[in-house]
């Protein structure tokens, strides 16, 4: 039977998992609480734990933004915990993420050089921080308290002069920090293995396994089309779009905001911004052939005058082109053209499925070389993306054959890997579910009834491995951060209840880049891929990530001396 047969019947299925998909867009859509996902009943075994403590010693579980020269041992700092916004790593970790509270990421004053040496650690009024180093003392609870790290001193910053708490790590340090949460590193075959009872969640009698192995793959075979057919895919933007009206209205980037963000500065420059789009911005159609010869990408590109710094901006998981050029206007008032090309399988460019990245990543090889040719031997160009698109700038950056024009990463909430990904989406569902049997007495201890994780997961890579012949292993950002010495900037916000902060967090440990930074927002900021909501800091801040990279050696080293100021 042919693969177009398949994708029929499988998409034939799709109103039967609309009920279950509803607790995922719920999961998508509810942005301003965290996801239940974050504290799921999925506890990791003391031996994944020891594991994943092995893997990394250089992690910074809080670090709200982090600049790492190149060549440099870890940073010995003091870290907060975001009890809220951080997944459960096990059940000895979910003891203690319970006693921590909000981090309080701080708006920049954009009236001062975005940088600073000292190292700031902040907390809200109202919340206690609980560290991880022994070096941070930590004040009342109910006062306001700003900790200033430096490699011989400790200083307090006032507190209006309120931010998200830094970390800049010295090449004469090392790190005593947090590790990455091993739900954010999940395998295949992790999920197989039974060591790893969170996540193996199959039982060991054959029939009830046999049963639940045909359960879970039709449950795969339910949603896969949703989360990777053009035609599903769209059907769900469709509909969480009847489900949210106002889904892409620009007031949504401000409404909610917290006033630490300026929300009246984001109202002013995204109404300008989605009328200059609209209306005054020329606008040019591009593509490229695929790298595999099997179609053509697609994309919008908007030339700044004189400029020869291009933005290549990845296209989010449904995200409409038109919300994509609202942010657009960001990089384009930093000086840069912007190109925005769509993923296969998405809008102008060809494929009848989205590829996670895999595919992409080989385009981008080639939207890369035509921008070159265009700016010539000047031609300087960053990788941007949100959410998937994210990934597909990760991805690209990896490659062997990456042109030498690419100076920097910028990855907003992207995935560490698809099956972290699906885990935190199944634990949200699971914990829905959880909440209307306890109330009978029946406790589905992390478990969705009749399909386990594990099964569910081998189901839905079996699956992608038919139709699109790769495995959900072969799409890793965390494959990718280590693969990548170019400087790289993550981004994202403790309210996404999509892809958690700490699968971004995770990414910024693994990374092998020369420089990096971590920005993590908190409060409300708009849930999943809107940071960009926080137009100021964000701009603010990118710039200075971009002015550190133009200012980096031949070889690729940071010139930090003491008197300098590193980006906050």
């Amino acid at each position: 039977m042919s693969k177009t047969k398949y994708a029929s019947r499988l998409t034939g299925l799709l109103a039967v998992s609309l009920g279950m998909l509803a607790f995922q867009m719920t999961t998508y859509a509810d942005t301003t609480e965290p996801s239940d996902s974050q504290v799921t009943s999925a506890q990791v075994s003391q031996q994944s734990d020891s594991a994943v403590e092995a893997q990394s010693e250089s992690s910074d579980a809080a670090a709200s933004t982090v600049n790492e020269p190149a060549n440099n041992s870890t940073t010995a700092r003091s870290t907060s915990v975001n009890a809220e916004s951080s997944s459960v790593e096990t059940a000895d970790s979910s003891a203690k993420a319970s006693n921590n509270t909000d981090q309080s990421s701080q708006p920049v004053d954009t009236t001062q050089p975005q940088s600073n040496t000292e190292d700031t650690v902040t907390a809200s009024d109202e919340s206690q921080q609980t560290t991880t180093s022994e070096d941070v003392a930590t004040n009342d609870s109910n006062q306001q308290q700003s900790i200033d790290q430096t490699t011989s001193e400790d200083s307090s910053t006032t507190a209006d002069q309120q931010q998200p708490k830094t970390t800049t790590a010295d090449s004469a340090d090392t790190t005593d920090a947090a590790q990455p949460s091993a739900n954010d590193q999940i395998t295949i075959p992790d999920a197989n293995n039974a060591d790893n009872p969170a996540w193996k969640q199959s039982s060991d009698n054959p029939f009830i396994n046999f049963l639940t192995s045909i359960t879970s793959t039709i449950a795969a075979g339910v949603v896969y089309p949703f989360a990777a057919s053009r035609q599903g895919a769209a059907l769900l933007s469709k509909i969480r779009t009847l489900m949210s009206p106002d889904r892409y209205d620009v007031d949504q980037m401000w409404s909610d905001l917290d006033e630490k963000y300026d929300p009246e500065y984001t109202k002013t420059y995204y109404t300008e911004a989605q009328n200059w789009y609209d209306n005054e911005v020329v606008k040019e159609t591009m593509s490229v052939p695929f790298a595999d010869g099997t179609g053509n990408a697609s994309a919008t590109y908007i030339a700044h005058p004189g400029s020869t710094k291009t933005i290549i901006y990845g296209q989010g998981w449904t995200t409409e082109p038109e919300w994509m050029g609202y942010i657009s206007k960001v990089f384009y008032d930093m000086g840069y053209n912007v190109l925005m090309p769509y993923t296969r399988g998405q809008n102008s460019s060809d494929g009848e499925f989205l590829t996670f990245g895999d595919k992409d990543k080989a385009d981008w090889i080639n939207w890369i070389n035509k921008i070159d040719d265009m700016n010539g031997t000047n031609s300087e160009v960053v990788l941007y993306g949100q959410s998937l698109g994210a990934d597909s700038a990760l991805e690209t950056a990896a490659q062997t054959n990456l042109p030498k024009s690419v100076k920097a990463v910028i990855a907003d909430c992207g995935f560490s890997t698809i099956p972290s990904l699906l885990f935190s989406l199944y634990s949200g569902v699971a914990n829905s579910l959880n909440n209307i049997t306890s109330k009978i007495g029946w406790n589905l201890n992390g478990t969705i009834p009749l399909v386990p994780f594990d099964q569910f997961l081998n189901g839905f890579n079996n699956i992608n491995k038919l139709f699109q012949g790769f495995s959900l292993d072969d799409v890793s950002g965390i494959t990718a951060v280590q693969n990548s010495k170019l400087p790289t900037m993550f981004i994202a916000t403790a309210d996404d209840a999509f892809i958690p902060d700490t699968e971004t967090e995770t990414m910024y440990n693994l990374s092998a880049s020369t420089l990096k930074q971590l920005w993590i927002l908190d409060g409300n900021v708009g849930g999943h891929a809107s940071a960009n909501n926080a137009v100021k800091d964000y701009m603010t801040r990118i710039q200075a990530f971009l002015n550190q990279v133009d200012g980096q050696s031949s070889d690729n080293k940071l010139n930090i001396t003491d008197d300098q100021q590193v980006a906050a």
